[in-house]
C-alpha cells in the first residue's frame, strides 16, 4: 500500500512540474529575465500579428501605408541594445496553419523597410525607435487571403550579458488586408434625379403576411415590405430594374410599419444577368429618427462612390435594429 501511494505522489509530483513548466512557457515575458521582444503596434501580444487594412474602390485605396514595430525589454535595461530585425518568409506556412489561414507572402515589390534593420533600446528604456515599413503599392495587393510579412528578431547586441531574445515573442506578423468597397460611408442621402421605377419588380427572401415585396416599390411609405419574423433565417431583397441601368446609389425610405424592424448593415451586391454577383461593398446605417415618420420620413442613403452598372441591385441584411424581422418602405434610385 505505501509503494503505491509513494508511486501515486511521484506521478502527481511529475505531474505538478509538467505543468509549472508549461506556465513558465506561457508566462515568459513575466519571468525575471531580461527578454527582448517585437511589440505589436496594438494593445496586448497574444497573437503577435498587426493587421494592416487597405480598403479599395474604382476611386481611391484608403489604409495606413506606414506601419512600424518596435523591440522592447520586459525591464528597463541597464546597458544600450542593439536589435537586428529582418523579414522571414518562412514563418508563414506555420502561421497560415495555426491560424487557419490562406496568407500570401508580401511581394517584395509592394513594401520597404525604409530606415534600416537594425534599431537600439537604450539604456533606461524599455522600448527601441521602431522599425518603418512603408507599403508602396497597395495596389498590387488584391487577395482576399491577405498578405503576410513576419518580422523577426535575428540578433541582439549588448554589454549586458544577461539578456536573451524571447523566445516565444521574437516575432511580428504584419497582415495586409484587402476589402473592396464602393458604398460610401455616409447614409446621409444624395440629391439628383430619381429613376422612373416603371418596370420595377422585385425578389424577396421571405415575407410576412400583407407585407410582400412590390410593397417597397408603390410610392406609399404607408407601407412595407417586411420579411419573417425568424432570427435565424437570411433576409435580402433584390431589385430588378428591366435593364441595365448606371446608378449612383439607392435613397431608402426606412419601414414604418414598425420601426424597430429595420437595416443597419448590408452587403450591397450587383448583377447583370441575375445568376454572377459582384459585391460592391457593406453599408452601415442607423434606425429611423424618433422624431421621423411615414410622412416626414428619416430617408437613408446607400450610395456607390463611383456609379454602378447593373440590372440587378441585391441588398443582403446582416444587422437591424432589434428583433428578427426587418424591411423596407420604399426602394428609390438615383442616377
Amino acid at each position: 500500500m505505501k509503494k503505491n501511494i509513494f508511486t501515486r505522489n511521484f506521478k502527481l509530483a511529475g505531474l505538478l512540474s509538467l505543468v509549472l513548466l508549461a506556465s513558465c512557457k506561457k508566462d515568459e515575458l513575466e519571468s525575471r529575465e531580461l527578454l527582448v521582444f517585437l511589440q505589436p503596434d496594438k494593445p496586448g501580444l497574444a497573437t503577435k500579428t498587426q493587421i494592416v487594412p487597405f480598403v479599395h474602390n474604382p476611386v481611391a485605396i484608403t489604409g495606413n501605408r506606414i506601419v512600424e514595430v518596435a523591440a522592447a525589454a520586459s525591464r528597463e535595461v541597464p546597458a544600450e541594445i542593439k536589435v537586428t530585425i529582418t523579414p522571414d518568409t518562412k514563418l508563414i506556412p506555420a502561421y497560415n496553419l495555426l491560424n487557419k489561414t490562406t496568407a500570401l507572402e508580401l511581394p517584395a515589390t509592394a513594401y520597404q523597410v525604409t530606415n534600416g534593420n537594425t534599431h537600439t533600446i537604450s539604456a533606461g528604456s524599455v522600448k527601441s525607435d521602431p522599425i518603418k515599413i512603408e507599403i508602396t503599392h497597395p495596389e498590387l495587393l488584391t487577395s482576399t487571403a491577405g498578405y503576410l510579412l513576419p518580422l523577426t528578431i535575428t540578433s541582439i547586441e549588448t554589454k549586458d550579458k544577461g539578456v536573451t531574445t524571447s523566445s516565444t515573442h521574437a516575432t511580428v506578423y504584419l497582415l495586409v488586408t484587402y476589402e473592396y468597397n464602393n458604398v460610401a460611408t455616409t447614409e446621409i442621402p444624395l440629391t439628383g434625379t430619381l429613376m422612373s421605377r416603371t418596370g420595377w419588380s422585385t425578389t424577396v427572401s421571405n415575407t410576412t403576411s400583407g407585407a410582400l415585396g412590390p410593397a417597397m416599390i408603390d410610392g406609399n411609405n404607408t407601407t412595407s415590405w417586411r420579411s419573417s419574423n425568424s432570427t435565424t433565417a437570411v433576409k435580402w431583397a433584390i431589385i430588378n430594374m428591366g435593364s441595365v441601368q448606371t446608378i449612383k446609389g439607392f435613397q431608402i425610405v426606412p419601414n414604418y410599419v414598425a420601426v424597430a424592424e429595420n437595416a443597419t448593415r448590408m452587403t450591397v451586391s450587383t448583377s447583370t444577368d441575375n445568376v454572377t454577383w459582384t459585391v460592391q461593398g457593406t453599408w452601415n446605417g442607423s434606425g429611423p429618427a424618433a422624431t421621423s415618420s411615414a410622412t416626414a420620413p428619416d430617408i437613408k442613403g446607400v450610395n456607390f462612390v463611383a456609379p454602378v452598372a447593373a440590372q440587378y441591385f441585391r441588398f443582403d441584411i446582416t444587422a437591424l435594429v432589434s428583433g428578427g424581422r426587418v424591411g423596407f418602405g420604399e426602394v428609390n434610385a438615383i442616377q
